[in-house]
C-alpha cells in the first residue's frame, strides 16, 4: 500500500518566539490597544470631561474597574520596576534586546509605549492614576471609603508629606544600583512592590499576601500612601518631569491660583504647590482641579467671569 506523505503546516521553529506570542494573543492584543487609545482620547479632550463632571466621573471609574480587573488580573500588564531596570542594564553593555526579551510580553511592551507617549505629553498621572492597576485598585477602594467610611482617613502635614516624596526614589536607586552587581537581589527588593502578589492573585506565601492587604488597607486610610511615598516604578517615570518643559500639556491654572486654596484642600496627591502650580512628580491626574477650573459655582476666578457676563446682559 502507497503511503501518504504527511501534511506540512510549516516549521514553526522559523518564526521568532515572539511573534508567536503576539499571533496567539492578537484578539487580547487589539482590544488593550484599544483600551489604551481611549485613555488618550480621554487625555486630548481632558479639558471637555472636565467642564462635564458626572461624565468625567463615570469615565473616569469605568477605566480604573477596566484597568483593575481586565488589565492587571486577567492580562496580568502590571509594569513593575524590573521592567526599567532590565532596560537600564541593556544600555549598559550597549545593546537592546528588543525582539528577544522586550517583545515576548506584548501587553508590558505596549503599556510601556503607552507611558512614553503620556510621560513625555501629560507626566506619569496619566498611567499612575488610569492605567496602573494596582494604582486603580487603591483609587477604587478609596472611592468606597469615602462612601462608606468618610471618617476612616488621614491626611499627613505638608511638612512630612514633602519629607516622605522622596522616599520612593531613595528606593528606586537602590534597586537600580544593587542591579548593577546582582540582578537577583535587586528583583528580590522590588518585593517592596505588591504588584506580583496582585498579578498572581494572592496564590503566594502568607507573608507576601500579608505584607499586601497591610499596604494596601494602609493606602486606604492614607490616601495611595504606596504609590506618593514608596512605588519605586512610580519614582522612575516621574524623574523626567524633574526637566522643567516636560510634561509638554500642562494642567490648566489661572494667576489667582497662587493666592486661592480651594484645589489645594481638595488635592487627595496633595500634589498643588504653595505657589499654585501641579507637580508633575506628583499628580496624579485625578482632574479634580481641572473640574474646579471651568466650575462656575466653585473658581473664584469664573465665579468674577460670570457675575460680569451676567451684570453686561450676556
Amino acid at each position: 500500500m502507497r503511503e501518504t506523505a504527511p501534511i506540512q503546516f510549516g516549521d514553526l521553529s522559523d518564526t521568532p518566539l515572539w511573534i508567536q506570542i503576539w499571533q496567539q494573543k492578537m484578539g487580547d492584543i487589539l482590544l488593550f490597544s484599544l483600551f489604551l487609545l481611549v485613555i488618550l482620547v480621554v487625555m486630548l479632550f481632558r479639558d471637555s470631561l472636565a467642564q462635564r463632571k458626572k461624565m468625567l466621573n463615570t469615565v473616569k471609574y469605568g477605566v480604573l474597574a477596566i484597568s483593575f480587573l481586565y488589565v492587571g488580573l486577567v492580562l496580568k500588564a502590571q509594569p513593575t520596576t524590573t521592567n526599567i531596570v532590565i532596560f537600564v542594564n541593556s544600555l549598559k553593555g550597549f545593546r537592546f534586546p528588543l525582539d528577544e526579551l522586550y517583545m515576548l510580553e506584548p501587553f508590558i511592551f505596549l503599556s510601556f509605549v503607552f507611558i512614553l507617549v503620556t510621560l513625555i505629553f501629560w507626566g506619569r498621572g496619566v498611567f499612575c492614576g488610569w492605567l496602573c492597576p494596582y494604582g486603580a485598585l487603591l483609587e477604587l477602594l478609596n472611592v468606597l471609603r469615602d462612601r462608606v467610611f468618610p471618617k476612616v482617613k488621614f491626611v499627613l502635614s505638608e511638612g512630612i508629606h514633602l519629607r516622605l516624596i522622596y522616599l520612593k526614589y531613595g528606593i528606586f536607586l537602590i534597586i537600580l544600583g544593587v542591579s548593577f552587581e546582582s540582578f537577583m537581589l535587586s528583583e528580590y527588593l522590588t518585593e517592596v512592590e505588591p504588584f506580583r502578589t496582585l498579578v498572581l492573585k494572592w496564590k503566594r506565601e502568607w507573608y507576601f499576601n500579608l505584607y499586601f492587604f497591610i499596604l494596601t488597607a494602609g493606602s486606604v486610610i492614607i490616601y495611595r500612601s504606596f504609590c506618593r511615598y514608596l512605588c519605586p516604578l512610580g519614582a522612575a517615570l516621574a524623574i523626567p518631569s524633574m526637566v522643567r518643559k516636560i510634561p509638554l500639556i500642562k494642567m490648566k491654572r489661572y494667576d489667582f491660583c497662587s493666592h486661592c486654596k480651594i484645589c489645594t484642600r481638595k488635592c487627595s496627591p496633595q500634589a498643588i504647590t504653595a505657589g499654585g502650580g501641579i507637580d508633575a512628580r506628583e499628580c496624579l491626574t485625578c482632574l479634580d482641579c481641572q473640574v474646579n477650573f471651568w466650575d462656575e459655582d466653585v473658581c473664584p476666578v469664573m465665579v468674577r467671569k460670570e457675575r460680569v457676563r451676567t451684570s453686561r446682559g450676556c
